[in-house]
């Protein structure tokens, strides 16, 4: 009898590590061999199995090693072409982004939107974003090179702001199917689905029927369609249906993003809410969540502006804050919303786009207006009109109860909802909301090692896997022979977020090496620069 000797040569091999993410949920201790990119070996690798020799070898003892994060809710469309690195993300162990949420994606563009955005970022960050499509994206950002791998939604907000323009007018026409063609196109282009922020222009202005029309061209192409809802406070309930019946009518796979009860008034809606979800989900609808572990939300300042305010676009919403009248029609609006003085000592400026209003960074509106001696809403208009609307904020809304709450049902995957950020350079710019830096850490170090609220075959599902599945990425979010090498080791007794609100330019803790495509991205908790992220067309 003939024997055939064989042997190995991996490029890396992970020692004695703790395995979880394994095929079928399970774990394991054992190793990994790591070739050409891809998982070659889940098992001993020694000189008995052929497979000792390799480039690298790293030590897991003590570590578990996961699947790569994969981050269903990011926005980082254009971060990643202006700082490819992506450290912000590396470091929470997030191997793969979804970006375009909320409406608002990378491509398609045109229109003033696409002018008025090339403007900020040529001015800002010296990036001239000179694509229309996804198709000239995707070449951008190989071009470009990425830390972690990348896939994008259509912005139906972008869409339909390069199309109408970001004004109140009826979805009809030529206009109609103009938008309609460029979201299929788009969508053939390899986009993984369609996003909507219905709380933003111009999509606020979009009634059922527009929709239902366009979330339908989605539901034929077999993409995702994922929404940021109409309002997670006072009609949340209602926003909640509207956007099931969405899903009902076109039998499209919903996701709604970073589910929420905002507002202590709206605190005891969630049971509501669940049930209306579930009820949908026990009907046959394919309906899920993501929600990041943090009690504050993080948007827009202009948000507190009524709908009819953006009828026009910037410019518009500028010439309004400049008039006495209208701003005293804002004023009542606002008042009737939030009529108590308390409120405004919960939201908290983040980021401005100007050196001169940067002291406001890190104060809540009451503070603020304190230091201009002006009332609260003054100090809001004067604020935006100064910064073109460019205000980022922190709103203190959430109930902690509540969170626990979503993050535990099985239908809804941990996302952070923030782009990929660094601690320096152009992007460790401003006060982000610690979500930046530190959802996956923290939900980790949290819900699995300190309360012991979710076990880790179910955390890495919710943090890998789910969202793989569910957004149709192959060959990833799992420990697999023969899925690609994105791998994260993190040490179960360090694990955590180091960023907080007063002081959010703060790496996390525990996750020590990463790689990327087999690439080694991070190494002993040190970025190695390498750029083996790539653009995931779906």
């Amino acid at each position: 009898m003939a024997y055939i000797m064989w042997r190995i040569m991996f490029d890396t091999v992970i020692k004695n590590s703790t395995l979880f993410g394994l095929d079928g949920g399970k774990s394991a201790a054992t190793d990994v061999g790591i070739k050409d990119g891809k998982i070659a070996r889940i098992g001993p690798i020694d000189e008995k199995t052929g497979g000792a020799a390799a480039r690298r070898v790293v030590d897991g003892t003590g570590y578990y090693a996961l699947p790569g994060f994969v981050d269903p809710h990011s926005h980082s469309d254009y971060y990643l072409l202006i700082d490819p690195s992506a450290e912000g993300k590396i470091r929470q162990g997030v191997t793969t982004e979804i970006g375009g949420n909320c409406g608002y994606s990378s491509a398609p563009i045109g229109g003033e939107i696409f002018e008025t955005r090339r403007e900020a970022y040529k001015s800002q960050f010296g990036l001239d974003p000179d694509w229309k499509d996804f198709s000239q994206f995707w070449g951008r950002l190989k071009k470009r090179g990425s830390a972690v791998n990348f896939a994008g939604l259509v912005g139906y907000n972008t869409v339909r702001a390069s199309i109408l323009g970001t004004r109140d007018v009826p979805f009809q026409g030529r206009e109609r199917e103009a938008i309609k063609t460029a979201i299929a196109e788009n969508l053939a282009q390899g986009a993984a689905g369609l996003s909507v922020g219905l709380v933003y222009p111009p999509a606020c202005f979009a009634k059922l029927d527009e929709m239902t029309e366009v979330v339908a061209v989605a539901a034929k192409a077999g993409k995702i369609f994922t929404t940021h809802i109409r309002s997670e406070g006072p009609r949340l309930v209602e926003s909640i249906e509207e956007v099931l019946e969405l899903a009902r009518r076109t039998d499209v796979k919903l996701q709604i993003s970073h589910l929420k009860t905002a507002g202590r008034e709206n605190w005891g809606k969630l049971d509501k809410v669940f049930a209306l979800i579930e009820d949908a989900r026990s009907r046959g609808m394919d309906v899920q969540c993501d929600r990041y572990p943090y009690t504050a939300s993080n948007t827009g300042l202009q948000v507190v502006l009524p709908d009819w305010a953006f009828d026009g676009g910037r410019n518009a919403v500028i010439e309004r804050l400049q008039s006495r009248e209208t701003r005293k029609k804002l004023r009542e609006e606002i008042l009737a919303n939030h009529p108590e003085r308390e409120y405004w000592d919960t939201v908290m400026v983040s980021q401005v786009a100007t050196a001169a209003n940067a002291r406001f960074e890190g104060m809540t509106v009451s503070m603020g207006a304190n230091a201009s001696r002006k009332d609260s809403l003054d100090f809001i208009f004067d604020l935006l009109l100064e910064e073109k609307t460019e205000v980022e904020a922190i709103y203190f809304c959430m109930s902690a109860e509540n969170m626990d709450r979503i993050i535990l049902k099985d239908y809804v995957m941990i996302g952070s909802d923030a782009g990929a950020r660094a601690v320096a350079g152009p992007l460790g710019i401003g006060k982000p909301h610690p979500r930046t830096f530190g959802s996956f850490p923290r939900f980790f170090g949290e819900y699995v090692f300190k309360r012991k609220l979710v076990a880790m075959p179910e955390a890495v599902r919710k943090s890998s896997t789910a969202a793989c599945e569910r957004f149709g990425i192959p060959g990833r979010g799992s420990l697999k022979e023969g899925f690609y090498a994105d791998v994260v080791m993190m040490d179960p007794s360090r694990v955590a977020d180091t960023s907080t609100y007063e002081k959010p330019l703060s790496y996390p803790e525990g996750i020590d090496y990463v790689w990327v495509n087999g690439e080694l991205t991070l190494d002993a908790g040190k970025s190695t620069g390498a750029l083996a992220g790539r653009g995931l067309a779906i």
